[in-house]
């Protein structure tokens, strides 16, 4: 009974971490950026505020689901260069000899994106067919990000679809559900925190610089080099805090976003810590992602 347990306690543990919860923040942050400005933009709690609770509730599952599934086939298409043992028994499975670990991880994956397309279908019932094309975008280019035949990743595209997809576009759909149509707004005032998407992805890459190289995983940081990589990150850095800026000069950020700026020295830790390719620079980053992210939220909604 304790074997089964303990294996089963393992399973869970093995799960958790392929579905990484710490990343889903960025999914948590953009769809609630576009909801905020919706809200802004009086686009929200104008008639049935139920429904709109409800909208928020199905917005926010499905922007977790689609990244939750990303996560769940990125870790089943580079497992095998992870933490996880290969030497348990294996099955004939696309193509590939695969644990039923790794076949469990690939459906989780894909129920995940099931789960998310029924619930961009009812939103699109409840809303805008303009809606489908932003899920079957977001859907495609989640799973392609390292899933194959496509494997954006493998071309050094991860960096720039994560930020089309994880910001701008997650933002401006979460914006569609309360608004029904289209305007630059969402896009334009989640720029800041959109920008910090790449970031996070440039710093698992600088990271990984060398395994990656070794493996032949060609992402953008190993071919423009370990320096480039480096430039690039802190072009994205300054860029966010200058956009905050003139965004507050504006007027299209409230003042009190200034607040934003007291996250400097974590950016700066951040920064320093991902050029010498420490393990910590990933959790660091992320914690400024979150921090900036949550100042400018609580900012928007609390003009």
């Amino acid at each position: 009974m304790d074997t089964k347990a303990s294996y089963y306690k393992s399973l869970l543990k093995d799960i958790w971490i392929a579905s990484r919860p710490l990343s889903l923040t960025l999914a948590l942050y953009s769809t609630t950026l576009g909801i905020v400005v919706a809200y802004r933009s009086a686009k929200l709690f104008t008639e049935n505020m139920q429904l709109d609770i409800w909208k928020i509730l199905l917005v926010t599952l499905a922007g977790l689901f689609v990244q939750t599934g990303t996560n769940f086939i990125n870790d089943y298409f580079e497992c095998e260069y992870k933490y996880r043992r290969q030497n348990d028994r294996k099955y004939s499975f696309l193509g590939k000899k695969r644990t039923r670990f790794d076949i469990l991880i690939f459906l989780l994956g894909m129920g995940s994106f099931g789960a998310t397309c029924v619930i961009g279908i009812f939103l699109i019932y409840l809303t805008t067919p303009k809606l489908l094309w932003v899920g079957l975008i977001g859907v495609i280019g989640g799973y392609s990000y390292t899933g194959e035949p496509i494997v954006y990743k493998r071309h050094g595209l991860g960096a720039i679809l994560s930020f089309v997809l994880m910001g701008p576009l997650m933002v401006y759909g979460s914006y569609l559900v309360f608004a029904e149509q289209f305007s630059w707004a969402p896009i334009i005032i989640g720029l800041p925190l959109s920008l910090m998407i790449p970031m996070l992805m440039f710093s698992n890459e600088l990271r990984d610089f060398e395994r990656d190289k070794s493996l032949g995983i060609r992402t953008l940081t190993v071919r423009i080099g370990n320096k480039a990589g480096k430039l690039i990150f802190l072009t994205l850095l300054l860029l966010s805090f200058s956009l905050s800026a003139l965004f507050i000069i504006l007027g299209m950020l409230p003042t009190s976003a200034v607040l934003v700026f007291a996250t400097i020295p974590l950016a700066i830790k951040s920064y320093n810590t991902v050029a010498v390719a420490k393990k910590e620079g990933v959790p660091i980053t992320n914690r400024l992602h979150l921090t900036f992210g949550l100042i400018t939220i609580i900012t928007l909604l609390f003009k």
